[in-house]
């Protein structure tokens, strides 16, 4: 099976991104600290024998699996990956009660700053896809899970969705530098790399600022009403879909 891998380099730590793992397609991100050698894995699923070796090659020790979310696709491997390294999960303390794993994570909260070796990581609470999602800053970078995709976001169909939330959650994506580039937990959008800036100008639900047109675009997609976007849009084109 060929891989398709992005990489990024930055001074304290290395961001690897595997794309279309498993049934669902997912992106497995792992964040390498040069200083330390450790590594943290975010969301992974499917292919647990996979990480370790890819990890062990590189010559790092995997200490550290963050959860943005408590949903499947983003969590199947935690349990057998917490059996084969010991790794700490890490979650956000609002989705605990959700987990389907064996595994109790330690737990976060807005605003606070986690770490791999000396890489810091600032945690951004955004509900709405899920009741206790949250998302990974880091210097250059952002890991949302499911939040928010290419010209996109997901859906809030399972226990802990709330559309509500999520529109509130676009509005704290939205404080994010434009040049902080965006990491999505799969690649449904028109293309793989993007920044803030890009999503802030054509993405539909981050173009929406009223919560109530929020609401009716996302509950219109789910009805079949409206379709889901792939590309950039403009504000004009979103309210024309209401």
């Amino acid at each position: 099976m060929k891989l398709k891998i992005k990489t990024f380099t930055e001074k304290s730590y290395t961001l690897e991104i595997l794309y279309h793992i498993g049934a669902l397609e997912d992106s497995i991100h792992f964040i390498f600290d040069h200083d330390s050698k450790t590594c943290a894995i975010v969301d992974p699923a499917w292919d647990p024998q996979l990480f370790v070796d890819r990890i062990q090659d590189k010559g790092y020790t995997l200490t550290d699996i963050w959860l943005t979310h408590w949903h499947f696709d983003h969590t199947n491997a935690v349990d057998e990956l917490v059996e084969m390294t010991g790794a700490k999960v890490t979650a956000g303390i609002n989705e605990i009660p959700y987990f389907q794993i064996e595994t109790l994570p330690d737990t976060v909260e807005d605003g606070e700053t986690i770490f791999i070796g000396k890489t810091p990581a600032k945690i951004i609470n955004t509900p709405g896809h899920s009741a206790g999602g949250i998302c990974f800053l880091l210097e250059g970078h952002i890991i949302v899970g499911d939040t928010l995709f290419v010209y996109g976001a997901g859906h809030c169909s399972l226990p802990g969705g709330n559309v509500r939330e999520l529109y509130h959650s676009m509005q704290k994506l939205k404080m994010v530098d434009d040049d902080i580039m965006l990491h999505c937990g799969h690649d449904y959008g028109c293309k793989i790399n993007t920044t803030m800036a890009e999503q802030k100008s054509g993405n539909a639900y981050l173009l929406l600022d009223n919560e109530a047109d929020f609401v009716r675009f996302v509950n219109g997609m789910s009805q079949g009403l409206v379709a889901y976007p792939t590309e950039a849009l403009t504000l004009k084109e979103v309210q024309a879909m209401l």
